[in-house]
């Protein structure tokens, strides 16, 4: 699989102890990263959104919905997904582990 940079996934993990949410971060080292510009015409008017498509071609990694990915390597330790504000990040929508074919992967859906 071609890749074209490399990707830091944020996955939130509950803490009954403190209850509250903490943040695990994790390096994705290759990742194929795709950004488009959506839109679509409703009643209130022109609605614009950038969709990411990234794949990954390392198919142990545990991601899911609300997860956010950040694109590149990122050291930021959050508290909140707004600390994340002022990087190319996208929250994950989708999460399908195609681990057939010649080119297993997984490929994640984002705005």
């Amino acid at each position: 699989m071609i890749t074209n940079a490399s990707a830091t996934l944020y996955s939130r993990i509950y803490n009954a102890d403190k209850r509250m949410d903490e943040w695990k971060r994790t390096l994705i080292e290759k990742v194929w990263w795709h950004e488009s510009e959506a839109s679509s015409i409703t009643s209130e008017g022109l609605k614009r959104a950038d969709t990411f498509v990234i794949r990954i071609p390392d198919t142990t990694i545990n991601i899911k919905k609300d997860d956010y990915l950040v694109k590149g390597i990122c050291n930021i330790g959050i508290t909140t997904a707004k600390d994340l504000k002022g990087t190319e990040c996208c929250k994950v929508t989708s999460a399908n582990y195609n681990t057939y074919g010649a080119n297993p992967h997984i490929k994640v859906g984002g705005v």
